[in-house]
């Protein structure tokens, strides 16, 4: 055959294929069914094959011509040519990966027949082809001078990508296993009586308190934490049991749920929302408190006739986000509100909060000093204050105003620990 000298980069499919060419010569002597010869060893793609031929067909097949391609191993010594080789080692077998094919061609060059296979011989066998490769007559008229010339084109299957598995991660279930204690009866030490309760002993009234009192149980360990004021109420109570009577058992729920790592649903929250702000409050449950606050102010559509009562709401609470939204709202709004809006039973302290805000905003408009400006807390929204106080693992419920002083509280102390390092050096 004539060796190809490729020029550039070949395409991907014509540079698989090795090709090897096999003449069976006096093509046509070879008639009877069931006889079949077979080719010497050839190597290729690193392994000795042979083929062999049937010409009208194997014992097992009426009709046709039947080929197979045969592994006989690696290398020389694993395939002898003789009639006597033993069976191809099964490692050799499982390892080989490729698809092959034999192709025939008449005078002109035309391909009279091609088939193509995946070389996956049965089980303990190490052979594999077609039983009914073509009909010989169509193989007679494709001789050329009286010999079947065959084509066996092999190449390597590209190797199934294993695709790596599923990465689980073990994290640590501390959380899922406290929130398992909720409601465990079992390991509580401490009970709330949840609901309203009749001073009178007729049975009736007691009946009616059976109803209305739920009884939720819980552990101070947990509570100290995540609801700390409950932890206290706990500490008081007579036998382990503590009455709450100023929030319904739901709200109570909420609350308590939460404060062992539970999730409020949004349907709970919306339902909800100011009574989980106020019992969260009451109780020290600060995050959810900041949690519902945000749901709250997100929700509001702020306006003429609700933005007074939301004003004092968000002060009575201490929620500085809703209030910095109400703020906002003025100030966006001032011509109208001063119009509509009624200030004169607000606290001072609200209105001074009011001034504040109009002079953050003339201050922060006015400031050409981009750079000063985001480094002045004054400027910075009430998220950004909390996300900073929390990364510095300081308490992140409270007013603006606290909160600046908290921040720049621990930023002079950070400075003052620095000088007193680089003193420490100089000495």
């Amino acid at each position: 055959m004539s060796k190809v000298v490729h020029v550039g980069t070949p395409p991907q499919e014509s540079n698989c294929w090795s090709c090897v060419e096999l003449r069976f010569h006096n093509f046509a002597d070879l008639s009877d069914r069931g006889v079949g010869v077979r080719s010497l060893n050839f190597e290729c793609l690193g392994h000795r094959w042979i083929v062999i031929l049937w010409p009208s067909g194997n014992p097992f097949v009426t009709t046709g011509t039947s080929i197979y391609l045969w592994c006989r191993g690696d290398n020389e010594e694993d395939a002898p040519d003789n009639d006597g080789v033993e069976e191809t080692v099964p490692e050799i077998i499982n390892s080989i990966n490729i698809d092959f094919g034999f192709t025939v061609r008449d005078s002109n060059g035309k391909e009279v027949v091609n088939r193509v296979l995946k070389f996956n011989p049965d089980e303990d066998e190490d052979v594999d082809g077609f039983s009914n490769f073509t009909s010989r007559e169509k193989l007679l008229n494709a001789c050329i001078n009286g010999s079947l010339i065959v084509e066996v084109r092999m190449k390597e299957r590209s190797p199934i990508a294993i695709q790596p598995p599923p990465e689980f991660i073990h994290n640590n279930p501390i959380n899922k296993n406290i929130l398992k204690l909720f409601g465990d009866e079992d390991t509580a030490d401490v009970v709330f009586e949840v609901g309203t309760s009749s001073e009178s002993d007729n049975n009736e009234d007691k009946n009616k308190r059976s109803k209305t009192v739920v009884t939720f149980h819980a552990h101070r360990i947990i509570l100290q934490d995540g609801a700390p004021f409950l932890a206290e109420l706990s500490k008081a109570g007579s036998g382990g049991t503590v009455q709450i009577t100023d929030v319904t058992h739901d709200v109570f729920k909420h609350v308590l749920f939460y404060a062992y790592g539970g999730k409020i649903t949004e349907e709970d929250m919306k339902t909800n929302t100011k009574e989980i702000i106020n019992a969260a409050d009451k109780y020290g449950v600060v995050h959810l408190k900041l949690e519902a606050e945000e749901y709250y102010t997100k929700a509001t559509t702020l306006n003429i006739n609700n933005v007074l009562d939301n004003l004092l709401y968000a002060d009575s609470k201490n929620l500085a986000l809703l209030k910095e939204a109400v703020m906002d709202f003025i100030l966006a709004n001032g011509d109208d509100v001063m119009d509509k809006v009624s200030f004169d039973n607000v606290p001072g302290a609200v209105v001074k909060d009011l001034l504040a805000a109009v002079a953050r905003g003339k201050a922060k408009s006015s400031s050409r000093d981009t750079a000063a400006a985001d480094n002045n807390y004054n400027n910075m929204k009430v998220a950004t204050l909390r996300k900073m106080l929390d990364e510095k693992g300081l308490e992140v419920d409270g007013s603006r105003e606290s909160m600046i002083a908290l921040l720049k509280e621990n930023t002079d102390q950070g400075n003052d620990d620095d000088n007193n390092g680089d003193d420490e050096n100089d000495d």
